[in-house]
């Protein structure tokens, strides 16, 4: 089975997160243009739904280039709402998962990006057998580093090239995630 084939949606009493499609581009152009949002990413905005719909198109492949990555992407629905963001999770055949989210400014503080992130653990654990999950933050970035901790994630010292001097890795495996 084919990691497109294995996508879906994920549902909890309070948001859907549904498998990013390049039919999402413009509204996640709409949320992504949120200046709030990168002051911890380095990376810019999108220039343009067009932009977007071209790399959302590549991702729903949903595997890297060479097949040896799952690349999972979800947007963030509250029930009854708008989208509210997305989570993302590179699956590696080591059974390993490196995370990430981002939320509109406007959602955080409500508690979306804890249940989007829990229900993709737990969904990476069960449907894709991952033991261990590995998020980056900027180590200026408390919000992000205080959800990550809610979520029983743990700081780690790691010398890595892929690291910046301001970025901060956090571990947390799957015998921890099913204590949650």
């Amino acid at each position: 089975m084919t990691y497109a084939a294995r996508m879906q949606s994920i549902i909890t009493p309070t948001l859907t997160l549904e498998p990013l499609l390049a039919s999402h581009a413009d509204e996640m152009f709409a949320l992504l243009s949120d200046d709030a949002i990168y002051r911890y990413l380095d990376y810019a905005a999108p220039a343009s739904a067009e932009y977007l719909r071209d790399i959302y198109q590549r991702l729903e492949t949903r595997q890297s280039p060479d097949a040896r990555q799952a690349w999972l992407n979800w947007v963030i629905r509250p029930l009854d709402q708008p989208l509210a963001g997305y989570v993302q999770a590179t699956v590696a055949q080591d059974r390993s998962a490196h995370v990430a989210y981002v939320l509109g400014s406007k959602y955080w503080g409500h508690g979306y990006a804890q249940r989007a992130v829990q229900a993709m653990l737990e969904h990476l654990a069960s449907t894709y057998r991952v033991d261990r999950f590995v998020a980056t933050v900027e180590a200026d970035n408390q919000r992000s580093i205080r959800l990550l901790e809610r979520l029983r994630f743990r700081a780690i010292e790691q010398a890595s090239q892929q690291l910046s001097a301001t970025e901060r890795t956090f571990i947390r495996s799957s015998q921890e995630a099913d204590a949650t």
